[in-house]
């Protein structure tokens, strides 16, 4: 979201910096904040149409940011996706 965000103005920067939670006291912390809070509000916006909590797993740059965010216990696993190319290609392999 970040990167769409400054990709299509031209005056906004991609920044990678971490701000604290909560309401921004300039255009990097507001975009840190706006893009982690539509992250947080998606999840949880799907969560509520469930009718039972299912068991969530984060992964990727961003999921214990994410994580700490949410009310509800999470799963993190930052190589998940390796995880499954390495399954894949050991299967493909025998």
């Amino acid at each position: 979201m970040k990167k769409s965000l400054t990709e299509g103005t031209d005056l906004l920067k991609l920044n990678e910096t971490s701000y604290d939670i909560g309401l921004a006291n300039c255009t990097e912390a507001a975009i840190y904040n706006g893009t982690l809070n539509a992250a947080i509000g998606l999840i949880e916006h799907m969560l509520m149409k469930r009718d039972s909590l299912l068991a969530i797993i984060l992964t990727g740059g961003d999921a214990k940011v994410i994580a700490e965010q949410l009310p509800f216990k999470t799963i993190i696993d930052i190589n998940l996706v390796l995880k499954g190319l390495a399954v894949l290609s050991y299967k493909s392999v025998r």
